[in-house]
């Protein structure tokens, strides 16, 4: 997702060798007849086409990030405000990346800056860990006004009760979050539950091909102990009193993804519940955020608007990002 200047050097090489390569295509076939040299342009389409998406993306990152976007991650993410700060430049990064490809949609609701920037940020945190992450099969993300049914209608009554969707069949490549509940997953650090969190780590899951609560790139160290432990906990009769939602136990992609949540929301109380659990996630995401939240700067409950802001600067919240952000809303 974000172009080093390595990664840049090695897609150049690669476009000219793709241009080349028509080129001589093009070459061979002209000794067969001369017409054929008119189709010499397709080298230049080759490595256009090979380049400007890398092309695209070092010019975005390039860019000043927007005060607004600064903002909101400041006052509404927990996550990026551990962060250090070289950290804090590659989650930016991240942010630009997906915001400039990935259309954010309002389904009967507006869609603010807030929300776009809180979509980003829950595609963000789960893949800090990896290296070069791409969420390849996702074309939009629709924002709905509430909670809404399996096929998709916010007005089924009582099956009115899913916030959040990766769709399948002819919404395949599409996100469904609720607006409202996106914005409670960032105003509450302590419940365990961010739909947004939730719905990118199905993402994750999917990046083998399969949503089965096996993402790839696990290693084997974690792999068989993960599939015996999953196996396991679905085999177990789940009566209430657990420290695990019991959503977990629908299956295995469930449990993968409620167990995302809990692990980026409170990871000091699932490290301190089930040890074992914790370091297997932490082996999958490659982040250790009982670690990065130890180091986060205490704040109040509660920003109110005569506050000291967030960001650090010394001004009254009022006054610095509250005044930033398009639309706040009370921290939680």
């Amino acid at each position: 997702m974000l172009i080093t200047p390595d990664i840049d050097r090695r897609n150049q090489r690669f476009a000219l060798l793709s241009a080349l390569l028509t080129l001589a295509v093009v070459g061979g076939l002209a000794l067969l007849s001369p017409g054929w040299l008119l189709l010499a342009p397709l080298g230049g389409a080759a490595y256009y086409l090979m380049r400007r998406t890398t092309v695209r993306r070092r010019r975005l990152l390039e860019q000043p990030f927007p005060e607004q976007w600064e903002a909101v991650l400041v006052t509404q993410v927990e996550y990026f405000r551990a962060l250090d700060e070289p950290r804090k430049d590659k989650f930016r990064n991240l942010v630009k990346v997906f915001l400039d490809e990935i259309p954010i949609t309002g389904i009967r609701t507006d869609v603010d800056e807030t929300t776009r920037v809180l979509v980003a940020a829950s595609a963000v945190i789960p893949v800090m860990g990896f290296d070069d992450w791409e969420y390849s099969g996702l074309g939009e993300v629709l924002i709905y006004p509430g909670s809404f049914s399996e096929d998709y209608r916010t007005d089924a009554g009582e099956n009115t009760n899913t916030l959040g969707m990766v769709g399948v069949g002819h919404l395949s490549g599409v996100m469904i979050l609720s607006k409202p509940s996106l914005l409670a997953g960032f105003a509450n650090q302590t419940d365990k539950r961010n739909v947004g969190i939730h719905e990118f780590a199905h993402l994750v899951d999917k990046g083998n091909g399969d949503v089965d609560g096996v993402p790839p790139g696990m290693d084997q160290e974690t792999y068989e102990p993960w599939i015996r432990w999953v196996g396991e906990e679905l085999r177990r009769d789940v009566s209430g009193g657990e420290h695990i939602d019991d959503y977990a136990y629908t299956n295995e992609a469930e449990y993968f993804a409620v167990l995302s949540e809990y692990f980026f929301e409170a990871p000091a109380v699932l490290q301190k519940k089930n040890p074992e659990l914790y370091s297997m996630l932490q082996s999958i995401y490659h982040q250790n955020p009982k670690r990065l939240f130890k180091r986060r700067r205490p704040r109040r409950r509660r920003i109110g608007r005569n506050s000291p802001c967030p960001c650090g600067s010394g001004e009254k919240y009022k006054r610095c990002c509250r005044r930033k952000t398009q639309r706040g809303f009370p921290v939680a």
